[in-house]
């Protein structure tokens, strides 16, 4: 006598499922062994970047605060490597996850399996998710060495991981939701590579090109010097605050396009400056090597453009009447912006794939293989 299996909703989804359907991903990764040499060179490659330059810092200068100064600009440059290489090697990885499967006809054996659409598609997020962990955890001998030299906050190391690990995983659904879309593997590729490096690469071309058209007449606080006599010699006498109108660039109106920018996301993570005024008394942009720093800094005055510090053309605090503290720009961390957007893109294509992955399926595209 044989029973038949339960019926089980489409939507359930048991861990031990989900791990199953992560193993089974995981291990015709790991046959090849091109994956262990690309982890060879990658980690080679992140040492030998973070150690010419750290060796190039400290032979040229000779020490001291020097190499501290030029650690925070190759920490950050890792930092920036790191973000640019699961760009490019995530999209491959996820992309394939379903496609690739129905191309090699093993898709319907998990589909008249006992485990759930929910339970595969997450399986196999999961298991693009901890591929690119395995590559974020290969640039840690690179990037915790040149934290300790620059002197970073443990903290500020901790949160540029959790948001690499955040938008891999945004980025691995996103593959697998557009493998389950697109009938041909290259196809879900191609549009996975369009979505990613558009918002990292085209959009800030677009947010570039549009601040340099839109223009509107507001008024704006300015500093000006000013000079007793007609000389203009030597420092200025005073400097003197005014109320202008004239042509200001509406970047503001194009700057949320780079909220979903995953170098602007991670550029969030960085550190505020003490009291919260960048170009404070005494500071000026090159006191920042730190480039996520300045990424950070130039998209909050890109959402700014009548900010004060934009338009001011006193630039000696010993000169009267200096604005000691123009004041921090206003509006929230972009990131938190970004994170909601991509974390809601992550979850519809989870459940995109989940009603792809259904069955009986009603439509099929011509020529696509079932078995």
């Amino acid at each position: 006598m044989s029973t038949a299996a339960p019926h089980r909703s489409s939507l359930s989804a048991r861990p031990r499922g989900v791990w199953l359907m992560a193993a089974l991903e995981l291990r015709q990764r790991v046959r090849s062994k091109r994956w262990y040499a690309a982890f060879a060179v990658w980690i080679l490659v992140l040492l030998g970047t973070s150690g010419l330059m750290l060796g190039g810092a400290y032979w040229t200068t000779g020490g001291g605060s020097s190499v501290q100064w030029a650690a925070h600009l190759v920490f950050s440059l890792v930092v920036m490597l790191v973000v640019f290489a699961m760009l490019l090697v995530l999209p491959a990885l996820s992309a394939g996850a379903i496609n690739g499967d129905r191309t090699a006809g093993t898709l319907a054996i998990l589909q008249v399996s006992l485990l759930s659409p929910m339970e595969i598609a997450l399986g196999k997020v999961l298991a693009g998710w901890i591929t690119g962990l395995a590559f974020l955890g290969a640039a840690l001998p690179a990037l915790l060495p040149v934290a300790l030299v620059a002197g970073v906050s443990p903290f500020y190391v901790l949160r540029v991981l959790a948001m690499i690990a955040f938008l891999a995983l945004c980025i691995v659904a996103l593959g697998v939701g557009l493998s389950s879309f697109a009938s041909r593997q290259l196809g879900s590729v191609v549009l996975t590579y369009l979505v990613v490096l558009g918002t990292t690469f085209l959009l800030p071309v677009i947010v570039s090109a549009s601040s340099l058209m839109l223009y509107e007449e507001r008024p704006v606080t300015t500093w000006s010097e000013q000079w007793d006599d007609d000389s203009y010699e030597g420092s200025a006498d005073r400097c003197v605050e005014s109320v202008e109108t004239f042509p200001v660039s509406r970047s503001d109106l194009v700057a949320p396009l780079l909220w979903v920018n995953p170098m602007v996301m991670v550029a969030g993570m960085s550190p505020v400056p003490a009291g919260g005024d960048p170009w404070g008394e005494g500071t000026s942009p090159s006191d920042y090597t730190d480039l996520l720093q300045i990424i950070s800094i130039g998209v909050a005055y890109a959402s700014n453009p009548q900010h004060p510090s934009l338009h001011t053309t006193c630039f000696d605090p010993s000169v009267p009447g200096y604005p000691g503290d123009f004041g921090s720009p206003r509006g929230n961390p972009v990131w938190l912006a970004g994170a909601a957007i991509w974390g809601l893109t992550a979850l519809g294509a989870v459940a995109f794939t989940v009603a792809r992955l259904r069955t009986p399926m009603t439509r099929l595209a011509a020529g696509t293989r079932i078995a």
